[in-house]
């Protein structure tokens, strides 16, 4: 049996348990979806290499999505732990309650698919670290927190590399029963966060001033303030079922829209942006 691909820790356990080659595997997990992913998108997936920059309620939300239709090569940054009060909406368990967010999610992973390549970044994205973390990267996935002015710069940090990089950028907001996807497709031209937020902004950001240029109008609730709001483990998971299929479609280099929105308490309300990057949908 080959387990050379594997991680050193998993080589007996391997070994012990009769795990399959990883050839036999990749073939198993991915059998359930054939016909909805074809070949051509099934090897892009396994091979691109995918940033979830902050690894909460949202990059947390994508990366069992992602792992299970057969990404093998991601990268998780984040530098907080997990708190008692995550677990309304994270994955995660008591057990993880005061471990790295990243860590946790890359043990995880490893629990579904020992043979990919899974690598943890404990400092999170920083200034320091940006350019390392999205360095390679076809995708990235931005769950970075916007409850903080330090946040924030390194939200804006994220999106300056991922432009410079020419690398698409994939964001997500749970906002008290509302889930928002906006999607900065830098391999083409345009300014970081659509113009909306500048570097020259940065020094006097506060949260809800980032969150009223950056996010349109019907995505912040009646009465969002200062405050906290709350957030729902169903309203968060809903990220990754969207983004993982936006990952599909910008490897693939399909049109996607730029801004996808679902109010959960208004089975009305779904908004998607007529304007769509790569081209026009029917």
């Amino acid at each position: 049996m080959a387990t050379e691909t594997l991680a050193p820790d998993l080589v007996d356990y391997a070994e012990a348990t009769g795990l399959p080659d990883h050839a036999t595997l990749y073939e198993r997990l991915t059998a359930g979806h054939r016909g909805l992913i074809d070949p051509a998108e099934q090897r892009r997936l396994r091979t691109a290499k995918i940033l979830v920059a902050g690894c909460g309620s949202i990059g947390g939300a994508v990366v069992e999505p992602l792992i299970r239709m057969g990404a093998e090569r991601l990268l998780l940054a984040d530098a907080d732990d997990y708190e008692l009060r995550d677990l309304n909406r994270r994955h995660a368990g008591l057990e993880d309650v005061g471990q790295n967010k990243a860590a946790v999610l890359a043990v995880w992973a490893a629990g579904v698919n020992p043979y990919a390549h899974v690598e943890v970044q404990v400092a999170g994205v920083t200034e320091e670290t940006v350019a390392d973390v999205v360095a390679g990267c076809s995708v990235v996935i931005d769950g970075m927190d916007v409850t903080a002015p330090e946040a924030l710069r390194a939200k804006f940090a994220l999106h300056r590399q991922a432009r410079q990089a020419g690398v698409p950028v994939v964001s997500g907001y749970d906002i008290a029963g509302v889930q928002l996807v906006l999607v900065y497709d830098y391999r083409r031209a345009g300014p970081v966060f659509d113009g909306k937020i500048t570097e020259a902004d940065l020094p006097d950001l506060q949260p809800m001033g980032f969150l009223s240029r950056v996010l349109p109008l019907r995505a912040l609730p009646v009465g969002i303030g200062d405050e906290p709001f709350p957030q729902v483990a169903y309203n968060a998971h809903l990220f990754g079922v969207i983004a993982s299929q936006l990952v599909l479609d910008l490897l693939a280099e399909r049109p996607v829209r730029r801004q996808i929105l679902v109010d959960d308490h208004d089975h009305d309300t779904v908004h998607v942006q007529n304007h769509v990057q790569g081209g026009t949908l029917s």
